[in-house]
């Protein structure tokens, strides 16, 4: 499966300690989220309009922010809430990068030269894969955080899991229902044979948390890709969706570790 090639390269990535290389697998996940095709409409066709620049300035703007965090903090003097910003730059770089793809999908409409048809949709849906390619720069603030490689791989074990039972063919509920065990077990036993500061309860649930919202882009990302999963465009989309929603999920436990019980 795609997305489990993603995630191996994002632990690969994470093992070095350097968010700077995180930040470099994270481009790819952005990269084929902002080439997915435009969604069908109620009757089935798909229209045009500029996509992939706003969506890739967005991801790339978050993941700058959530590389370097200290990029918020502004110039000299500036110091309200320097500590709070800086650790959690992924969630303050979502601004920024949204804005970002807004005004890049603005201007994009403006530089077209087709009648501009389905001028709201077509907009709507450029800023919508800004935000899904911003959330994937979670990934590289999950390996910012303490003991942030352990944090990745726990992470990953469990959006592979998932996804590898979800696509089993069976019952959707049943798969569901798998899906959510396998992730638990799987981010239990990455937890248990890390031994770091993660325990097996962390990894548990941290597991079951991702598994739902990598379902989740499966679901979504296969449903925008209507009929065209096998294409140019669409192929890595459903994929790299499924990496990237659960990002945030990710970083949150990696803020989260080191309370009592986890």
């Amino acid at each position: 499966m795609f997305s489990v090639a993603l995630l191996a390269l994002l632990v690969l990535t994470a093992l070095t300690g350097e968010a700077v290389v995180v930040a470099l697998a994270v481009l790819v996940v952005q990269g084929m989220i902002a080439a997915a095709p435009s969604p069908p409409d109620a009757r089935g066709r798909a229209h045009g309009g500029p996509r992939f620049v706003p969506a890739l300035l967005a991801g790339v703007v978050a993941t700058t922010l959530a590389t370097f965090p200290s990029l918020l903090v502004g110039s000299e003097g500036m110091r309200a809430g320097r500590e709070g910003i800086v650790s959690n730059g992924v969630i303050a770089g979502l601004v920024p990068a949204v804005a970002v793809a807004v005004i890049a999908a603005l201007v994009a409409q403006m530089l077209r030269s087709d009648g501009r048809p389905k001028l709201v949709s077509s907009t709507g849906h450029a800023v919508t894969l800004g935000v899904f390619a911003a959330l994937a720069a979670s990934w590289v603030a999950a390996s910012r955080a303490v003991a942030g490689a352990d944090v990745v791989i726990i992470g990953a074990a469990g959006v592979g899991a998932a996804l590898v039972v979800w696509g089993l063919p069976v019952s959707r509920v049943v798969a569901s229902a798998g899906a959510l065990v396998a992730a638990s077990v799987a981010g239990g036993v990455a937890a248990f044979a890390l031994g770091g500061s993660a325990t097996p309860v962390f990894g548990l649930l941290l597991g079951a948390a991702v598994s739902i919202f990598a379902v989740l882009g499966q679901v979504l990302g296969r449903a925008w890709s209507a009929g065209r999963i096998h294409s140019s465009q669409g192929w890595g989309f459903p994929g790299a969706l499924a990496v990237a929603l659960p990002a945030p999920v990710v970083h949150v436990f990696g803020q989260l570790l080191g309370l009592p019980g986890l």
